[in-house]
């Protein structure tokens, strides 16, 4: 007699879900969401139209509030920001201000980097649109990517895609609106057939974003407040920015990375505005505990002068961080408003004092460092890789550098870094192999692109003659080779 067959088992179910064919992202008032969600129903049912009703797949937008303390990562691992096939950016003013938006262009941008690395491939599936007119030029990595454009009188150019879109349901819109989304919907049907590689979650935790709060865009003032102290921050926000470039760091950027994001905003701002109260001080944030490791920390001795905190309540004495400063202004119990205004903005543009470091350093003669291996330091000293001791070591070894060359661990992180420009200036290529090192650590991050692209400018100079050979820093040129 046989053995029975074996028992059949169920079919499996799919590994999960379909990444999305595009997400679009935006920052807007819940007044438009209405021209949100017809721009974006409008792409899709074109893209449908190009694919056919029988391949899978949809877009996805995001219209629900952002709730207090809500990770980004669930939010990003939803609406499938690390594995879409292509990303509709609808630019704005708010866009480029919100933290939500940046994380998302940077994440998505690391996938095209990633792609173009391993293929050698450029792809336009970050479709940028020119959605609201803008108040200041773009962020210079943005434009580095493909943006839908129209001749310079059209409606989109002069007033934005928002006034394109129809208002009534019936309404299929103007024939300009039409060829817009018709162009759109063509890029991302070829992106189906091109997939990015998809992005690991923890891959996305070292990304440094190209704009918005977080990123290392020089800026006059960055304010940082409590939730429970809007009414103060925002107060203070109008005030500020009547003659200032002011960015506000919300309390769910700071409740991450407090005190990276403080370093980080001490190094790109002249001003850091902090509202302190009883709130601020226990929460997550810059609570006492990360601002007793900010004003002990030696390397930040020279930039906290810049830090301004500022009183909107009677904090007692016992949750005050021990080093805060004695002559903190306060803001609350003052009737008339005019006189805050003053004191305010008295301490925002009060004089810094003289820097004075706290251990002897090397000193650099004036005709020993160029002026590009000066603009260099300041560039490799913003990556977040090189703030990180165990890391600047990696980037260290990376570069192929003597290990004997390693600089003084005790050394500020700029003056650390200038050790190691000086060490590889008479290296062939030696500035090049800064540049690389540092993308094998942080490839596709802002501070990165910013280091390429001084070194790829200050190449261009040599080779065209426009610097002499023998300027000091000619290391930077590329080898030449034999025939």
């Amino acid at each position: 007699m046989s053995a029975p067959p074996p028992a059949v088992q169920p079919p499996a179910g799919p590994p999960g879900p379909l990444p999305h064919r595009f997400f679009t992202g935006y920052s807007d008032s819940e007044s438009n969401f209405a021209r949100v969600r017809r721009f974006h129903e409008d792409v899709e049912k074109e893209v449908r139209l190009i694919l056919g009703e029988g391949v899978p797949g949809q877009g996805f937008v995001d219209f629900r509030d952002i709730r207090p303390g809500e990770r980004w990562e669930d939010r990003v691992v939803e609406n499938g920001v690390c594995t879409a096939r292509a990303m509709l950016a609808l630019y704005s003013p708010s866009y480029f201000q919100s933290h939500w938006c940046a994380h998302e262009w940077t994440v998505f941008t690391a996938r095209l980097s990633r792609y173009r690395l391993n293929t050698g491939a450029k792809i336009p599936y970050l479709i940028g649109v020119r959605w609201q007119k803008p108040r200041q030029p773009w962020p210079e990595e943005v434009t580095a990517y493909q943006y839908v454009r129209r001749d310079p009188g059209s409606v989109y150019e002069r007033r934005g895609m928002i006034n394109l879109v129809p208002r009534e349901e019936q309404d299929p819109g103007s024939p300009e609106y039409q060829e817009i989304v018709q162009e759109i919907a063509d890029v991302i049907a070829d992106a189906q057939d091109n997939p990015l590689p998809p992005l690991q979650l923890e891959e996305t935790a070292g990304l440094g974003s190209a704009f918005g709060p977080e990123s290392s865009l020089p800026v006059d003032v960055v304010l940082t407040y409590s939730p429970e102290d809007r009414a103060w921050g925002e107060w203070v926000h109008v005030h500020l920015a009547e003659r200032r470039d002011v960015a506000v760091l919300p309390p769910e950027c700071l409740s991450r990375a407090p005190t990276q994001l403080l370093r980080n905003s001490l190094a790109r701002a002249r001003r850091v505005v902090m509202l302190v109260s009883r709130h601020s001080l226990a929460e997550p944030g810059p609570n006492k505990e990360v601002l007793e490791k900010i004003y002990d920390d030696a390397d930040l001795v020279d930039d906290l002068p810049r830090l301004v905190p500022l009183l909107v309540e009677d904090v007692p004495e016992e949750v005050v961080p021990e080093l805060f400063p004695k002559d903190c202004r306060a803001l609350h119990g003052i009737p008339d408003s005019d006189a805050v205004r003053e004191i305010m903005l008295a301490a925002v543009d009060s004089p810094l004092p003289a820097a004075t470091p706290l251990r002897p350093e090397p000193g650099f003669p004036s005709d020993a460092v160029s002026p590009f291996e000066r603009e260099l330091a300041d560039k490799l000293s913003l990556a977040t890789s090189l703030r990180d001791d165990d890391l600047r070591n990696v980037w260290f070894r990376a570069t192929g550098l003597e290990a004997s060359q390693l600089p003084n661990p005790r050394f500020k992180t700029r003056t650390w870094v200038l050790s190691v420009i000086l060490a590889a200036r008479s290296l062939d290529n030696g500035y090049e192999r800064l540049a690389v090192a540092l993308e094998a650590l942080d490839n596709g991050a802002p501070e990165t692109l910013e280091v390429r692209k001084l070194i790829n400018t200050r190449v261009a100079e040599i080779t065209s003659g426009s610097l002499p050979s023998t300027a000091p820093d000619t290391a930077v040129a590329p080898p030449s080779h034999s025939t």
